[in-house]
């Protein structure tokens, strides 16, 4: 005599196939989407830079260039990612300093205006000295320039007066958190003539990179990534203590650039919202089944 919810009876053995039969198809479709699906993962790391140590243990810097300034999707440097010989993340910490260099620059006449390009290459700046021996108090506007996107900055006066040293000397400062690839300086020289141009003074924050090398392994920086948000390292909370200690500085090799891993097309975009609604709709008729069996067998 078979206990109450053996599957003995036809209709109960009828049934019971059924729920298996249901179990395989769902089971096949779970297969089907899974083989389907391409595993498409999110952008990659378009470029990288192989770092050059000295092989030896101990906290290690990079000094970051034009091509990471470049080729960073993030304006605050937040995919820039080292990696081991693994490809495990490698904890950094982040800090600047200070520096000056002559750079390019050229001139246009634009009416009473004089329009001047200065190339910076993507650093971080938030300085212009103008150097001259002319005499002159001039109003300005300084602009960013991407490509052709034009960010305003900052706009005032500026005065140098090199027979009166005594006075102070108004240079151009800006705060700003973008990184362009030229500034675009507006003197309004009403009816003056041009300021004579010895040189041009760019005043930007040099980013370093600061990791600890276990001297066993070989590590590469890499950046640009869409997808990549900040990281943060314990190694953060003793920045105080390591920069205190004699740092080794680490040089970036040749830039090497990969192709981004590729987005799923629409059709499988598409797929997915189909695949749920049909695992949806069977779950539910297996639930009615389970629901019927149960209160047959009471």
């Amino acid at each position: 005599m078979s206990k109450q919810g053996d599957f003995n009876t036809p209709r109960q053995t009828t049934e019971f196939k059924m729920l298996i039969m249901m179990h395989k198809i769902a089971t096949i479709l779970v297969s089907f989407f899974l083989l389907a699906t391409p595993a498409y993962a999110g952008s990659s790391f378009q470029y990288s830079k192989p770092i050059q140590t000295n092989n030896l243990a101990g906290y290690k810097f990079i000094v970051l260039d034009k091509d990471v300034y470049t080729h960073s999707n993030q304006p605050q440097l937040q995919d820039v990612r080292i990696f081991d010989d693994k490809e495990q993340e490698v904890p950094y910490f982040q800090d600047s300093s200070i520096a000056t260099t002559t750079t390019p620059y050229s001139t246009i006449q634009d009416g009473n205006d004089t329009v001047i390009t200065i190339a910076v290459n993507h650093l971080n700046g938030f300085g212009l000295e103008l150097h001259s021996d002319d005499t002159f108090e001039r109003n300005y506007v300084l602009y960013g320039m991407s490509g052709q996107t034009k960010w305003y900055l900052t706009e005032g006066t500026l005065v140098n007066r090199p027979l009166e040293p005594s006075l102070p000397k108004k240079d151009i400062n800006w705060a700003s958190t973008n990184r362009f690839d030229e500034l675009k300086l507006i003197i309004h020289n009403r009816d003056n003539l041009p300021i004579d141009l010895n040189s041009v003074r760019f005043s930007y924050y040099l980013d370093r990179l600061v990791f600890k090398d276990l001297g066993n392994s070989y590590y590469r920086l890499a950046y640009g990534n869409t997808a990549a948000g900040s990281p943060y390292y314990d190694v953060t909370d003793y920045k105080t203590i390591i920069t205190k200690e004699p740092l080794t500085q680490a040089t970036l090799g040749t830039e090497v650039s990969t192709q981004p891993l590729p987005q799923p097309p629409d059709n499988q975009k598409n797929f997915k919202p189909l695949f749920t609604t049909a695992i949806s709709a069977l779950a539910l008729l297996i639930t009615g089944i389970g629901l019927s069996l149960r209160k047959k067998q009471r």
